[in-house]
């Protein structure tokens, strides 16, 4: 087979997600617009070498219409680690989530409301709406202009960290295709989260100087009660955080050339001790715990990888797709795959 560009070939590739029924949630994620493709398995021995977890392993790579990037791979422990993050808010220290553009987010918010009044677990935030886009409040005129907007609704599940999201009069063509068949109306992953909890926001320079991300931009969020970032991170006055995104290296940096597969990092700046789900959000845990990549050359790649700051570099093996991969611990300390993208 003939190797794709031999560095980074899109955005984040998929999110792994510990289950403890696979049919379960695959039925779940099926709601939101995914369906079954590739399964496979690997041995205690196997998984122990590419995850660092001594447990046999049968995984679910979902896929979301045509996608390539933001799908799910569902990844059942026959010895699991923990519970993992548990509905874990946005300011936690190791927290992982994932953004999906949706048509109605008045209907991803009530199916989380009464799923919620139906006695089952969820973390439910929002609608919570950002009309101050680039903070340019004062120069908007209601009743006049047509007015942008982006909503965000959290539907924090025990094995599942999602965000729907909406953006309003203002065009993303490229940035995530709705399911509009799907009871959920979402996307794929357009943008999956990280969150540490320090003052240095350069450990994430790591995913542009050896993974290949492009850097986008950096936002710095103070407290500002009804401004929705501060809300939907609970800032207090003496807390801050800021967001760096990195794309997938194909993307443009107008609105309209936005590439599905971002990845956004968040640094959060608190006097408060850490409420620290790190170790959690790591592979062999359920729920959100693996993000992965895909590069025409793995084995450059591991090189880049091995001779960088990154810590638990394993050796190429085959995963349970029988792709060449690696795994590795970023800077930050989240868990990290490489997979050999061949066409």
């Amino acid at each position: 087979m003939a190797h794709a560009k031999s560095g980074l070939n899109g955005g984040i590739h998929d999110i792994g997600v510990g289950v403890d029924d696979l049919d379960a949630a695959a039925e779940f994620w099926a709601a939101c617009g995914y369906r079954r493709g590739p399964e496979g398995r690997l041995p205690a021995e196997q998984a122990k070498e590419l995850y660092g977890v001594d447990s046999a392993l049968s995984s679910i790579r979902l896929l979301h219409q045509d996608a390539t990037a933001g799908l799910i791979r569902l990844m059942k422990w026959d010895k699991p680690i923990g519970p993992g993050l548990q509905m874990a808010p946005l300011r936690t220290h190791g927290c992982r989530w994932s953004v999906h553009r949706t048509d109605n987010i008045a209907n991803a918010y009530v199916h989380g409301e009464i799923w919620r009044r139906q006695g089952n677990s969820i973390h439910l935030v929002g609608p919570h709406y950002n009309f101050d886009l680039a903070k340019k409040m004062k120069d908007k005129k209601p009743f006049r202009d047509v007015l942008a907007a982006s909503g965000d609704v959290l539907l924090f599940l025990p094995e599942a960290q999602l965000v729907a999201m909406t953006r309003m009069n203002f065009s993303v063509p490229k940035y995530g295709t709705i399911n509009t068949a799907s009871p959920l109306r979402l996307s794929e992953g357009c943008h999956m989260a990280l969150v540490v909890q320090g003052e240095d926001i350069g450990v994430f320079d790591f995913y542009e100087d050896v993974i290949g991300f492009k850097r986008y931009h950096q936002v710095d969020i103070e407290y500002e009660p009804g401004y929705m970032p501060s809300d939907m991170f609970h800032l207090t006055p003496e807390e801050s955080f800021s967001e760096v995104d990195f794309d997938d290296p194909e993307a443009g940096d107008d609105p309209a050339e936005h590439l599905p597969g971002r990845l956004r990092c968040f640094i959060m700046r608190s006097p408060k001790p850490a409420d620290d789900r790190l170790d959690r959000a790591q592979p062999g845990h359920l729920g959100y715990s693996l993000y992965t990549v895909r590069v025409g050359d793995v084995s450059a790649m591991h090189q880049k990888v091995t001779e960088s700051s990154a810590t638990h570099v394993t050796g190429i093996t085959g995963d349970e797709f029988d792709a060449p991969a690696f795994s590795f611990k970023a800077p930050d300390g989240f868990t990290w795959s490489v997979i050999a993208h061949e066409t």
